[in-house]
């Protein structure tokens, strides 16, 4: 399980790595490329001296680089890159942005120099805080396991392989319009009563779950491979049909990603104080993400008490959490263009427009009951995404150097299904897949999963997990309950077993 070491001594940095700690200090405007030599070589702990927002440098493949200012105009957003901030991002890159594309030429402005192995190499205490207060402090070890460059080796021979089939999103484009026609029908149609107006909110609910899987390609460049086009994908199926900021996703989901089931950093599993998936967050942890105080209080210690109860019927409303936060991006996020910003919020109120125009239709008794039912059916993703992950391991901290494989592997899971239901799953039954090289189009993932990456996990000893529907709602449960029982007992047994990890 990833994790990180706690508690390494600082060590100050050498002659070479202080002279160079901030080689945009003389002329800010300037990139590092100018304001540095690209000749010179550092090795892991070199680079971990460098892990904060105002001083960050990381490792990719053979190089180093300073991102620093880099971050704050970076179009996936910061948190990713704060979050490495140290360390070697090889496996994030690769797994967002192809070797000759638009984001390899950006980067090769901000390198300083050459990337050396050092068996001896110790970390320096990281400058991001962890829920107890303390320090993390990440091993950035060389010697890393073998399937590690097997890994790299079999991403960069899949470049041939993210090209999209068209016709794939032309019939589901085709369908999702059927599909909407028949909402339309079953609320406005002539003479219909009661029960079609209610089978209108299934059709709706599906219809949300079916584009916001679109959503998700576009959020990942899955589908045109070109981020900009993609942007737009996602702002027809996210802003307008379902009034979820594309943005607001993209930025939640690529630190998920990069950080998958991490304590402090995973915002796809922080949600105190309704849920709490590890005891760990009774200790009112320190979110990375949204930088606050997930507090554990008497109102989080009764909600997580009954969570194995309330799971469900969360997830039928969470939709309405998604219009919220979406909302609460686009008016306080500093990252965001003015111009996206108002395409955005544009775009999103005609979604509420046309929403509001469909359930007009409908008596007055029957509207609130048509948009939950609606809702609840939509919420299907809500579980569905929660069941690759949330039983799944925990870890600590910010993602380790060399450790991407291990962390994709420990905290997804597939969905066990037959082929002809992978139109209900959306591409989430390949979670594993999915995490591991984001860019494969979603129609690959069957053929992928059982012509590579399985060999490569029976290859190199790692474990693939792929339970059924069923088992893997049955484990969530599981792992939800035990958390609601460690809630009924005393805060301070429960602190000191997660002291004892």
């Amino acid at each position: 399980m990833p994790a990180v070491a706690r508690g390494s001594a600082v060590k100050p940095p050498s002659s070479k790595a202080a002279s160079t700690a901030n080689p945009m200090a003389a002329n800010p405007k300037r990139t590092a490329h100018m304001n540095a030599p690209s000749s010179d070589n550092y090795t892991a702990s070199d680079v971990a001296r460098h892990s904060t927002k105002e001083d960050a440098w990381v490792i990719i493949n053979d190089s180093v680089y300073d991102i620093t200012h880099w971050i704050p105009r970076h179009p996936g957003g910061s948190i990713p890159l704060v979050q490495y901030a140290g360390r070697d991002m090889t496996d994030a890159f690769r797994a967002y942005h192809g070797p000759n594309g638009k984001a390899a030429k950006t980067l090769n402005a901000y390198r300083v120099g050459s990337f050396v192995d050092d068996d001896q190499c110790e970390s320096p205490k990281d400058h991001l805080a962890t829920a107890s207060g303390d320090s993390v402090a990440s091993a950035a070890s060389s010697n890393a396991a073998p399937h590690v460059a097997a890994f790299r080796t079999l991403v960069a021979g899949l470049e041939d392989e993210f090209h999209t089939d068209y016709v794939h999103y032309a019939k589901l484009g085709a369908c999702l319009v059927a599909l909407f026609a028949s909402v339309v029908y079953c609320v406005v149609g002539e003479g219909n009563g009661f029960y079609t107006h209610m089978l209108g909110a299934v059709l709706l609910g599906m219809f949300w779950q079916q584009t916001m899987f679109i959503g998700h390609d576009a959020g990942h460049g899955a589908i045109t491979h070109d981020h900009a086009k993609d942007f737009y994908i996602g702002l027809i199926v996210g802003n307008l049909c379902n009034g979820v900021g594309i943005t607001w996703w993209t930025t939640t989901h690529n630190v998920h990603h990069c950080a998958c089931n991490s304590l402090e950093c995973d915002p796809d599993i922080q949600h105190m104080p309704v849920l709490a998936v590890t005891p760990k967050y009774f200790d009112s942890v320190w979110s990375l993400y949204h930088q606050r105080r997930m507090t554990y209080d008497k109102f989080a210690r009764f909600m997580v008490s009954v969570q194995h109860y309330s799971f469900y019927p969360i997830m039928a409303v969470a939709r309405f959490n998604l219009y919220i936060q979406g909302l609460i991006l686009l008016l306080t996020s500093k990252e965001m263009k003015p111009q996206r910003r108002v395409l955005e919020m544009g775009v999103m109120g005609l979604y509420f427009t046309w929403l509001a125009t469909l359930v007009s239709y409908l008596p007055s008794g029957e509207k609130t009951a048509f948009l939950l039912l609606s809702h609840a059916v939509g919420g299907l993703i809500h579980v569905q995404i929660c069941l690759s992950h949330f039983s799944r391991k925990i870890f600590e901290g910010r993602p380790e150097n060399n450790k991407w494989v291990e962390m994709q592997l420990d905290g997804t899971m597939d969905i066990d299904c037959p082929k002809w239901l992978d139109w209900f799953h959306g591409g989430l039954q390949f979670q594993t897949e999915h995490h591991l090289v984001p860019r494969m189009p979603r129609h690959k993932l069957r053929r992928f999963r059982e012509e590579v990456v399985k060999p490569f996990c029976d290859e190199h000893g790692l474990q693939h997990d792929s339970p059924s529907f069923w088992e893997a709602n049955k484990e969530v449960w599981n792992t939800l309950k035990a958390s609601a029982e460690a809630a009924k007992l005393s805060p301070a047994f429960v602190h000191a077993v997660n002291l004892e990890g």
